[in-house]
């Protein structure tokens, strides 16, 4: 039996997707990394982006938003190497855990009704994804990884910030919210066979031939990246070869300008999946 993944956006999430995707995943991923995810809030579909140290304003909204992971920290091109992207210079804390293991049933599931149908949208397939144009889907998923924020490491990074950065500015006014852990997921490949007009569509997409296999081409939207292969006529490989965050958790400070009182996060307040709100201050 093979492995399947799942990743996911921006701030969109936790909506319904496939049938009973949450809880399945959640179970899965649960089971791979020890640890219980129910604080967290579990993206609708794969990302590479938004994870450990993201910032928001109040709540966790589009309309609130003030910086992805990578551009809270000053990076803007961030590091080839797994275990480097992990860490995220030195800022995170990373757990290993299992692979993540779903029966034949749930992977076709969620392939047909998460993964494909947001791959399909990033590589530009006209229609989107057709299970009925498809006859075979075979998904691998690598590793899940749970990563914590360091406490000391986030603090002088914000405390090094200048009092005009929107980050700053909402640390200092008691507002600011922060991703603080996240579940990460190292790498995920779906394989497709599919009909001749679908397989005519990926062709145009990517540069290909009738029957001829093609050079890896790269595809990406705001929240992720997909290289498409062609190996063999009607048949694709669409691979996310750098990590992605599955689930992450969303704390308020608990005062103006204080990350608080305790070594980790303890009195912050958790914003919850469900609304992204926190308590009445």
């Amino acid at each position: 039996m093979r492995k399947l993944f799942y990743l996911i956006p921006a701030v969109v999430m936790v909506v319904s997707c496939s049938p009973n995707y949450n809880k399945i995943m959640g179970k899965a991923v649960k089971k791979a990394i020890g640890s219980d995810l129910s604080d967290y809030s579990i993206f609708s579909y794969p990302t590479d982006n938004f994870g450990l140290v993201t910032s928001y304003q109040g709540i966790v909204a589009d309309t609130t938003f003030i910086c992805d992971m990578w551009n809270c920290i000053g990076v803007n091109n961030p590091p080839s190497s797994i275990d480097d992207w992990l860490k995220m210079s030195d800022l995170a804390g990373v757990g290993t855990g299992g692979s993540i293991d779903l029966t034949e049933r749930q992977q076709q599931q969620i392939a047909a009704n998460v993964i494909l149908p947001k791959i399909y949208d990033i590589v530009g397939v006209n229609g989107g994804f057709k299970s009925n144009k498809t006859t075979q889907i075979t998904i691998s998923i690598g590793k899940a990884y749970l990563r914590k924020l360091r406490k000391d490491a986030i603090i002088a990074k914000i405390n090094s910030l200048d009092n005009s950065s929107a980050l700053k500015k909402s640390y200092n006014t008691g507002s600011l919210v922060l991703i603080i852990a996240d579940c990460v997921i190292d790498n995920m490949s779906v394989d497709v066979q599919v009909d001749s007009e679908t397989a005519a569509n990926i062709d145009a997409k990517i540069g290909a031939t009738s029957g001829t296999a093609v050079a890896s081409k790269i595809f990406s939207d705001a929240s992720l990246s997909v290289q498409v292969d062609k190996t063999t006529s009607g048949k694709y490989s669409f691979k996310v070869t750098h990590p992605v965050v599955f689930a992450r958790l969303a704390k308020h400070q608990p005062a103006s300008g204080t990350l608080g009182a305790t070594n980790d996060f303890e009195d912050w307040v958790t914003v919850k999946p469900q609304t992204y709100r926190t308590k009445s201050r």
